[in-house]
């Protein structure tokens, strides 16, 4: 996993200026209200974000091994109605994540979402209750952005 990181950044690194606003994600962990072994509480994989400077917006694409133990590549768009920020860097955005996810029994995923960042570091949280066989889960994911 380290190693892939490490490409992704060095592959990056020369069209940085262009992705001055994107961000690097970095999937790693869910805590799953149902304690069942079967489930996986680690889940890396790494993606990638890219805000829309013109509404709130926010596009979305990657890949995670899930709590099932299974590929999971997703995109969609991250509805973030909701900001406050701080002069200091301190931004808290509200939404929801919308979009296509394998790996699951529906192909199809809107799942609530809080984003905290301080300056170029940030987490995404994601959370979800029980649905018919699916155990309800909190999840986090690591974000860098690249300038």
């Amino acid at each position: 996993m380290k190693s892939l990181v490490a490409a992704c950044v060095l592959a990056l690194a020369p069209v940085s200026s262009a992705l001055a606003h994107d961000w690097l994600v970095i999937s790693g962990a869910a805590y799953h209200f149902e304690r069942r072994d079967e489930l996986r509480g680690n889940n890396p994989g790494i993606g990638w974000e890219r805000p829309d400077d013109e509404i709130p917006l926010v596009y979305a694409a990657g890949y995670y091994r899930n709590s099932y133990d299974k590929d999971t590549f997703y995109a969609g768009a991250q509805w973030m109605p909701f900001s406050w920020g701080t002069p200091e860097g301190f931004n808290a955005q509200l939404g929801a994540f919308g979009g296509l996810a394998s790996g699951y029994w529906t192909p199809v995923v809107v799942i609530p979402m809080l984003k905290l960042a301080y300056q170029r570091v940030g987490v995404n949280i994601v959370a979800l209750p029980t649905v018919r066989e699916y155990t309800g889960y909190v999840a986090a994911q690591l974000r860098f952005q690249f300038n």
